[in-house]
């Protein structure tokens, strides 16, 4: 379980500039935070008492904590920190308190945007090509909705999102248009065949546009933010 440790530090009046160069030296803060399981440090002063310096670190067990504090404490007797800190503080002017975090996965997002973070096991990623049949059907496509007759309205990316949510068996969740003749598209679908049936429907696939869809049998998003671990290529490549 993902900790929250909250040290209060309660300085000697005078003090707190010498404390907070001590916790900027290479023994201090930055020594913490190297620690394997120490995800975050954060130092802060108490405005209603700039005596008062309060440490927040988030850790990704007790145990790696409990682990850091034994060793820190020999480490930090031994280079002298420890010595000088506590010349600095009043008398038990160190407070600790620990507090879990429930670091939930399911965020509170859009319907349509969770379904792409939930990965679906039954939806599989594809990269679609699409060739304009003809320049005409080129410019139908490209041209803005404003300058079309009868002129339309722009939608916002959202709009556009939640818009191809809807389709159910196969929906596009991303789209680049280059100043080539082709269009690429990323899509969520339970098959390829899904993806040429949505299009047909949409009345694009063999009017506007001539596609190719190929599955991505791995599919990597830094949108995502997502704790999943990062398999392996084969090194002979994938044998589909």
């Amino acid at each position: 379980m993902t900790i929250l440790v909250w040290i209060t530090l309660t300085v000697k009046d005078g003090n707190c500039n010498q404390v907070l160069e001590l916790f900027d030296s290479p023994e201090g803060n930055d020594f913490t935070a190297s620690q394997e399981g120490c995800e975050r440090l954060e130092r802060s002063i108490d405005q209603d008492n700039p005596n008062q310096i309060l440490l927040t670190e988030l850790w990704s067990s007790k145990e790696d904590w409990n682990a850091y504090f034994e060793m820190q404490q020999e480490v930090r007797d031994n280079n002298g920190f420890n010595k000088q800190l506590l010349e600095l503080i009043e008398e038990n002017g160190i407070e600790i308190k620990f507090s879990e975090v429930n670091k939930s996965k399911r965020r509170n997002v859009p319907e349509h945007v969770q379904r792409i973070l939930d990965n679906d096991k039954d939806y599989k990623h594809f990269l679609v090509v699409h060739a304009f049949v003809s320049d005409e059907a080129r410019k139908e496509m490209l041209t803005p909705p404003e300058k079309r007759e009868p002129p339309q309205l722009r939608r916002t990316e959202r709009e556009w999102a939640q818009e191809n949510a809807k389709r159910k068996n196969a929906t596009v969740i991303q789209h680049w248009v280059t100043n080539e003749d082709f269009a690429y598209c990323h899509w969520l679908a339970k098959s390829e065949q899904d993806v040429y049936r949505t299009l047909e429907k949409m009345g694009l696939e063999g009017k506007l546009v001539n596609s190719m869809a190929h599955e991505a049998h791995r599919y990597e998003s830094a949108f995502r933010n997502s704790d999943k671990i990062l398999p392996s290529y084969p090194e002979n490549g994938y044998n589909w």
